[in-house]
């Protein structure tokens, strides 16, 4: 049985900060909830960002160089880039997600006074069009099961109306993809499924189910508007690389020892699969056409999830004492899932090897800092920000500090399980050097 002496013998070796230390600064920094009003975060309400101040703080605490180039391996919202770029310094991004590398590739880009007055006209004439288009049945669903279920069907011919309209839009594409983001941005509002935990739930209140053409326009022209009133923006270009591509590829696009910072939040170790969470943009934003699609961007991702599980994945080039030590005691839990320790060994593994390839990219001085969560199976906590640190520090990193930012409230089946260590199931922000 693993006791809380064996996590206290790992957090030892390194300058551990809980929120109640005089010297933690992150916490407060790092809900996303902060951003749903500023520019061009408001766009898209990302369930997994974090503060663009956090990112600011973590530069101007760790950058040698008021210049530079910033690394974000996991793109998501585009928060560490956005504000890189708001410090003066370059990004670079990697998103394996079709639709958060479109998502956030509209909102790194520079729009002129000309895009804006194309946009203002094209939305005039998209909701024109489809209000008085109404008869026009001719709607294709996608091959996603639950389609015919998305929405209610006083609003279903409008909405995917709207969506034809815009595929068969004849100006610039970039014009184009921003009233695809519109949509896609109105879209969870208007279905009658919501995004809860580990994928889509079925709306039950009423007063959430949108049954309305009239209500569903006026949401439509105010993701709209949102998105004009933010287009243009004077005090500064974006400047960033994004790829959509597997941060595990990066020394494919990237040069040893060139950049000045990596910031980054990998997906937890959780079983959540984003492609779940993410269905509805993935499949009616035409990301994803088939379960082939779907099944290549799961192979794809981070071993964070356990669907589309292949053992055939497994390739384990890395080995640290105290991972093994929990995984072993794992395998003598009843798991609601067998794969468990299996996901868990990809999923450290896969990290463990990103850790390797950043610090190759890094420049001497450069910094990396990970926000991350712990988990917790079998009444057994994984303490990740622990174990990245420890194997960040046997490839060469220093370890600055870790500094705990909240704590996570377990299941209530593990919650007794877990009593004696709880205080290791948390969230935390990992800061690495490279000196």
């Amino acid at each position: 049985m693993i006791t809380n002496n064996f996590y206290k013998g790992i957090e030892k070796e390194f300058p551990v900060l809980y929120p109640d230390n005089k010297k933690a600064t992150y916490s407060s920094l790092l809900n996303f909830s902060d951003e749903s009003d500023k520019f061009r975060q408001r766009w898209y309400r990302y369930k997994e960002g974090y503060s663009t101040k956090l990112v600011k703080k973590i530069i101007k605490d760790y950058s040698v160089e008021n210049k530079g180039v910033i690394l974000d391996p996991f793109l998501g919202s585009g928060s560490t880039i956005i504000a890189a770029n708001e410090l003066g310094m370059e990004g670079i991004g990697f998103e394996v997600n079709p639709f958060s590398f479109f998502l956030s590739s509209l909102k790194l880009e520079n729009y002129s006074e000309d895009d804006l007055e194309e946009f203002k006209q094209a939305v005039k004439e998209l909701l024109y069009s489809a209000e008085y288009n109404l008869s026009d049945n001719e709607i294709e669903l996608p091959s996603l099961s639950i389609s015919e279920k998305v929405f209610h069907k006083n609003i279903e011919s409008y909405f995917m109306f709207v969506k034809k309209r815009i595929n068969s839009y004849t100006g610039s594409e970039k014009i184009q993809k921003l009233l695809k983001l519109g949509w896609l941005t109105s879209l969870e509002t208007v279905s009658l499924y919501k995004k809860a935990g580990n994928g889509l739930k079925k709306r039950v209140a009423k007063r959430t189910i949108i049954d309305s053409v009239s209500v569903t326009k006026k949401i439509l022209e105010e993701n709209y508007d949102s998105i004009q009133e933010d287009l243009v923006n004077e005090k500064f270009e974006f400047n960033c690389k994004l790829y959509n591509d597997s941060c595990l590829n990066l020394d494919k696009y990237i040069e040893k020892n060139s950049i000045n910072g990596v910031i980054f939040s990998p997906p937890y170790a959780n079983a959540f699969d984003y492609t779940e969470i993410y269905k509805l943009e993935l499949w009616f934003g035409e990301f994803v056409k088939d379960y082939t699609d779907l099944k290549k961007l799961r192979a794809n991702s981070l071993r964070s999830h356990l669907n589309g599980f292949n053992n055939k994945n497994i390739v384990n080039k890395f080995k640290l004492p105290e991972l093994e030590v929990l995984l072993d005691e794992l395998k003598t839990k009843k798991l609601w899932n067998k794969n468990i320790p299996i996901m868990l060994e990809m999923y450290f593994n896969q990290l463990f090897e990103l850790l390797l390839k950043l610090y190759d990219v890094l420049k001497l001085n450069g910094f990396c800092s990970i926000v991350i969560g712990n988990s917790s199976y079998g009444g057994v906590v994984f303490p990740t920000d622990l174990l990245l640190a420890k194997f960040a520090k046997e490839i060469g990193f220093t370890v600055d500090k870790i500094e705990v930012d909240r704590f996570i409230i377990t299941s209530s089946q593990q919650y007794f399980e877990t009593l004696e260590s709880k205080k290791y199931l948390r969230e935390s922000v990992v800061c690495l050097k490279k000196i």
